[in-house]
């Protein structure tokens, strides 16, 4: 029964994930047929459709897959090592951190604007060490480092908020990628993201043993010789680099990393093996159907993707937050 399931999850995901891309590479501002969409993979480029599809449409479908796919892996690690089902790169403040990484670029390097998304995997990775360090000192526990990215996302903010003040023309470049959006997303900025999100995606498989021991608790993980204070900061290093590379290209897209672990598990289980295929194919998934919407719902005007997922994940999160107090009742 459960491998029926879990068959039917997985063919109704990948056949949801091939219908969303065609029509993602076909509806917009300017429709493009089924002809379109050959030619344009055929590399016929003398037609103004088919350049639309090269240069607009892939790149910015490739993003969708590529941010759905590091943001829901990121937050599936950080949930199974942290033990704690609100845990999301939000939570660890690395949002807050890449968000703090590009307003100070803005401020100083205001004429190179391609080394933001730069800014943004570093601003990620560097508040995942600093909150480990804190952690550490702070006792190296799950709560520890819960707390310690509660306390660097608060003080992030206000330091971009400081900045804002103090330099007004970056409000527009905190204003764009604190919203969060998949348009005019170019290839030469989803390549190496790209890379660094596939190459975290197979060391987090490899770890996946591990991970699902760690999600049982310190002692029952140290009781079978797992180095466990280093187990916990490979796998989250692994959660940083997955979140730095997403939101490099796709701005401050929040909730996907919340939400999609959680319906994940509910058809193939907690184990990581399970959980982070069926999580990356659900974040494809919610990413694609959001960006088609924000590009359809208001047309010819569009909503930013990054405000479409708010706009669920809110509630969503306030559902956690009512069922936790419903258990911890009972």
């Amino acid at each position: 029964m459960i491998f029926r399931r879990t068959s039917a999850f997985y063919l109704f995901t990948l056949t949801a994930i091939f219908i969303l891309i065609l029509l993602s590479l076909c509806l917009g501002a300017v429709p493009l047929s089924l002809s379109d969409l050959w030619a344009g993979i055929r590399g016929d480029t003398s037609l103004s459709a088919a350049k639309i599809l090269r240069y607009v449409r892939i790149p910015r479908t490739c993003a969708a897959l590529l941010c759905g796919a590091a943001l829901s892996a990121s937050g599936a690690i950080i949930q199974s090592v942290l033990h704690n089902p609100l845990g999301s790169p939000n939570v660890l403040g690395m949002n807050a951190g890449a968000g703090l990484a590009v307003i100070l670029c803005a401020a100083f390097v205001p004429l190179m604007p391609g080394i933001l998304p730069l800014a943004a995997f570093s601003g990620a990775f560097a508040t995942l060490l600093l909150v480990c360090a804190l952690g550490k000192h702070a006792g190296n526990s799950r709560a520890a480092v819960l707390l310690a990215g509660v306390a660097a996302n608060t003080c992030f903010i206000a330091l971009a908020d400081a900045v804002t003040v103090f330099v007004p023309d970056t409000i527009y470049s905190r204003a764009a990628f604190k919203i969060g959006s998949l348009s005019g997303v170019q290839m030469d900025v989803l390549l190496p993201a790209a890379l660094v999100i596939i190459v975290s995606l197979i060391f987090t498989f490899f770890l996946r043993h591990e991970i699902d021991v760690l999600a049982l608790g310190d002692d029952s993980a140290r009781s079978l010789g797992l180095p466990v204070s280093a187990l916990r900061f490979a796998a989250l290093v692994l959660a940083a680099l997955l979140c730095g590379a997403g939101i490099s290209f796709a701005g401050l897209i929040g909730f996907v990393g919340l939400i999609v672990p959680h319906c994940a598990r509910m058809f193939v289980g907690s184990e990581m093996r399970s959980l982070l295929p069926a999580s990356v194919l659900l974040g494809m998934l919610l990413l694609l159907l959001c960006d088609l919407l924000s590009r359809l719902l208001f047309a010819p005007h569009e909503l930013p993707a990054g405000i479409l997922l708010s706009l669920i994940g809110g509630p969503f999160f306030v559902m956690l937050l009512l069922k936790k107090k419903g258990r911890s009742h009972d």
